[in-house]
């Protein structure tokens, strides 16, 4: 657990503009969290100060990545804090962190803030982050990871087609982490309630057709056959095929594959 004191010594370490970005944002952060658990118990305040602190420091090193690559510049980044718009995601952003333990959602929160700095501002990645603040604290690590899953099925395509042996291995490898995946109706209703999804039972769509659009046909459908691949399919079956994401769910869905996975897609036509 990352102790708020060290965050001073975190910014010092990081270093750049990075490092001056989490001290700022620690320095707001830390009377937001004052207020807002104003009338808590003091344990309750000093965990959702610990819990927001582990929250910068993965922001800490999202930042840092994008300056070190040049994806954002070093005045994006002293600037950032003193626009409204992005002043109040910070703030959204370290109130939901801090009333979760919960690392993977310390990360989401994380890349979505970090990727708004490079964004337009009235795009719609800058206007899905938004949503997608809250909505990745109301959500349960299943839902998260089921909007992975239906990203990784429908929106992430593969950089470049691939023949059959190494769509074989990729398909394994990518899906791996929804081997014990399983969900509820009451999972998908959720996410619709979150404006993440649009179920709609009455559609119905091939699987092994869009795999193998995305991979220009080369896909071979008796993978879905193996073990891992007929646990996709009846996942698809129980009611995946009658889903499409929203923006927010396809924002929120991409940034948890990558997680999962280690990847880094980008997002093309969204600013």
């Amino acid at each position: 657990m990352t102790d708020p004191l060290s965050l001073i010594a975190l910014g010092a370490a990081v270093g750049g503009a990075a490092g001056k970005f989490v001290e700022k944002a620690w320095d707001s952060g830390e009377k937001w969290i004052t207020v807002y658990f104003a009338d808590h118990r003091p344990k309750a305040i000093a965990q959702a100060q610990a819990n927001s602190a582990n929250f910068l420091n993965a922001l800490a090193k999202r930042v840092k990545s994008l300056e070190d690559r040049g994806a954002v510049s070093k005045e994006q980044i002293e600037s950032a804090q003193e626009h409204p718009d992005f002043s109040v995601a910070l703030q959204k952003a370290m109130l939901t962190a801090a009333q979760t333990e919960d690392p993977q959602k310390h990360q989401l929160l994380a890349r979505t803030l970090a990727d708004r700095l490079g964004a337009k501002p009235e795009g719609m990645r800058a206007m899905a982050s938004k949503i997608a603040l809250d909505a990745i604290g109301y959500m349960t690590p299943t839902q998260l990871k089921l909007l992975g899953l239906i990203a990784d099925l429908l929106y992430v395509n593969l950089n470049s087609p691939l023949p059959p042996p190494a769509y074989r291995h990729w398909f394994e490898s990518r899906f791996s982490p929804y081997a014990a995946l399983s969900f509820t109706g009451l999972d998908l209703l959720h996410l619709e309630s979150l404006s993440c999804l649009k179920h709609t039972p009455i559609i119905t769509r091939d699987l092994a057709a869009i795999l193998s659009k995305k991979n220009s046909s080369l896909y071979e459908p008796a993978m879905l056959e193996s073990p891992l691949g007929a646990h996709i399919k009846a996942l698809w079956q129980q009611g995946l095929q009658a889903v499409d994401l929203s923006s927010v769910g396809q924002l929120v869905g991409v940034y948890v594959s990558d997680l999962l996975t280690g990847g880094n897609t980008s997002f093309t036509g969204w600013d």
